[in-house]
């Protein structure tokens, strides 16, 4: 298996840019898979999306190692792979500043029914890797008027409801963490998801129940008009790749297609996982992955095939 950082060091000086690895306990595939962002610069230190309280040994270790105290967290969405740790960075760091989508900022507050939700469609043994999130104080929650300057907020819902991006420019780069709108990718130089640890490309949609179309689509065309040099993904890593929006875009319009014929055909779930796996192009390096990654992905591709058959069945 190729070596996996634990803090992946993208943009370095006054202002740095880190990627901190946030494995899962006991899951293969996840052990590069969640993450946060940690943005430094003289007048802040930031962190974007903060992974699950399961994994928040790795983060605080993280954070004493580099030695660094975040100020705020910035949410792509509330979906606890990217959120569940907000309560305990709340506890660690009583002055920490909380934004998140302003629809979503009563689920953190409360997060008892997003944790059932989010454990009965995990299963056992994923929710006992995840663990249940803390809350976040009502206190510690702000507007988006209230971040600094720096950042701007674009609202991408699709992936979820309540999914923005953030634009940041940092260290000469042009930084956009689009969370999940365009979906999942194997960061340049992520190679551990492959079984011979050499990095291919790749997107695999991220569409999960309750998606639609074309909600989703407008978030890719905002981020394909965005001015960003660098895309700081949920999952996994950064790439300079300014075609992902444009490629996801297409992507997304194959599967609905596709999806929408399977239904007519009559095909299972499963039966239209494996017609997306051979006539995607952008699923192709999936055969090359190592067994959890593979593991992984196919749960999750058959998630997002559910999103697209569920809309197209109340729409067809």
């Amino acid at each position: 298996m190729a070596h996996m950082p634990d803090n992946r060091l993208v943009a370095a000086g006054a202002e740095s840019l880190t990627l901190i690895r946030l494995p899962l306990a006991g899951q293969a595939g996840f052990e590069e898979f969640l993450g946060s962002w940690l943005l430094r610069s003289p007048a802040e230190t930031a962190l974007v999306d903060c992974g699950v309280t399961g994994s928040y040994a790795h983060l605080k270790k993280a954070l004493d190692e580099l030695e660094a105290a975040p100020d705020w967290l910035l949410l792509t969405h509330i979906h606890l792979d990217h959120a569940g740790a907000a309560g305990r960075l709340c506890r660690d760091y009583p002055r920490l500043k909380v934004f998140c989508c302003e629809r979503a900022a009563a689920h953190l507050i409360a997060p008892e029914k997003l944790w059932q939700a989010t454990a009965a469609t995990l299963g056992e043994a994923m929710a006992a890797a995840y663990q249940p999130p803390l809350p976040v104080p009502a206190s510690a929650l702000v507007a988006r008027e209230q971040l600094p300057p720096a950042w701007r907020v674009i609202d991408t819902p699709g992936h979820a409801a309540h999914h923005v991006s953030f634009l940041r420019r940092l260290a000469g780069r042009r930084l956009c963490f689009g969370g999940e709108a365009l979906g999942v990718i194997p960061g340049d130089g992520v190679a551990s998801w492959f079984a011979d640890g050499r990095w291919q490309g790749g997107i695999r949609p991220a569409t999960p129940p309750r998606y639609v179309p074309e909600i989703g689509r407008e978030s890719m065309k905002k981020l394909a008009a965005a001015d960003w040099d660098l895309f700081c993904a949920g999952h996994f890593g950064a790439s300079s790749d300014r075609t992902l929006p444009e490629r996801a875009l297409k992507q997304n319009l194959f599967w609905e297609e596709t999806i929408a014929q399977a239904l007519q055909d009559g095909l299972s779930e499963d039966e239209t996982v494996e017609l997306l796996r051979r006539e995607d192009p952008e699923l192709a390096n999936i055969a090359r992955y190592a067994a959890g990654a593979q593991s992984r992905e196919a749960y999750f591709l058959g998630n997002s095939v559910r999103g697209f058959a569920r809309f197209l069945g109340r729409n067809v």
